[in-house]
């Protein structure tokens, strides 16, 4: 006999709530809800069978009247603000307190979107889930509010009511944030820039929109990852220098860029120059890259094992469905 669900999926209208919505509704036996802030976006409206929510999140109020006398089986939480340049307010307001009341109204599960940054942003050698750690001196009030979610999960909830999915740095179709970032720095620039010793070919937890999204289906079908974290990376991991020429040959293929290679000083002041000019300007996206937390990420060798995420791609997902 299949047992049907409802999952709700936050954060709706973007880039990875977006793509979460078009693989759910995929399987029909899932009743999708989609939960947006603002405006709905005209691909989400296009998606049949499923049913649209409007609300603020940072408002349990605004919330809970969207919501009805409907309560959702399982919560996919993608909503939330991915920025370096996020106040630390904001981070807390938006990527934090949510997160208590949305946890817990959930009937059944709680998937969370974290992150890899949570580990810290320095040269990591293929390590698995459980060797890690949280960083304990968060350069950044993004990771910061990833890890204090984190924490109250795993002190509020039984290990059998949620899943935490962290995902690397997310790429793929309609990608509006980073990729948009590379692409509008090399339409002006003669150069690919790599900063510090790796020289382009540190390792790069890269992963596509599509596998963030398969890994939260599987994880509303299964229970074999309840109670824990799963990193979801590329099963081939692909250095920065070959995640930049990827966007180069992609929208500039008749371009031929030259590398250039500076010391890691002068990404600092760069950095600390654009991300004091954004906060002066009150901005919400960098006036220029790199920020002092993205020369972090593109410097360093984020290479994260992903034994989880591939034992939980080996599962039957169909049998999941029969009691």
């Amino acid at each position: 006999m299949l047992s049907d669900k409802s999952v709700l999926i936050t954060g709706a209208g973007g880039f990875i709530g977006l793509h979460a919505v078009k693989m759910f509704a995929q399987n029909p036996h899932f009743d999708v809800y989609a939960l947006v802030h603002k405006n709905i976006p005209e691909e989400l409206e296009n998606i049949n069978n499923i049913k649209i929510l409007k609300a603020d999140i940072r408002d349990k109020n605004s919330f809970m009247s969207a919501c009805g006398d409907f309560r959702p089986d399982i919560i996919l939480h993608a909503a939330g603000i991915a920025s370096d340049v996020i106040s630390d307010e904001e981070a807390l307001e938006v990527n934090f307190e949510p997160v208590k009341y949305l946890s817990e109204f959930a009937l059944e599960k709680f998937i969370f979107i974290s992150s890899t940054d949570v580990y810290g942003i320095k040269d990591f050698f293929g390590e698995h889930e459980n060797e890690l750690c949280f960083d304990k001196n968060p350069k950044n009030p993004y990771p910061k509010y990833k890890i204090k979610a984190e924490k109250w999960l795993a002190s509020n909830l039984d290990k059998s009511k949620y899943v935490i999915l962290r995902p690397g740095a997310v790429y793929g179709e309609n990608d509006k944030t980073l990729e948009h970032r590379i692409k509008t720095f090399l339409k002006y620039s003669p150069y690919i820039i790599h900063f510090g010793k790796w020289r382009g070919k540190n390792r790069w937890p890269a992963v596509n929109v599509l596998t963030v999204a398969k890994a939260a289906l599987y994880c509303a079908c299964l229970n074999c990852c309840n109670g824990e974290a799963v990193n979801l990376t590329d099963e081939n991991i692909m250095t920065i220098d070959d995640y930049y020429r990827k966007i180069a040959s992609k929208y500039f293929p008749d371009k031929k860029f030259k590398t250039l290679f500076l010391p890691l000083w002068c990404g600092k002041l760069a950095g600390y120059i654009s991300v004091k000019l954004t906060q002066i300007l009150k901005l919400k996206k960098p006036l220029f890259d790199p920020t002092s937390y993205s020369l972090l990420h593109v410097s360093s060798n984020l290479d994260f094992g992903r034994e989880k995420l591939d034992a939980l791609f080996s599962e039957n997902i169909l049998s999941s469905w029969y009691n």
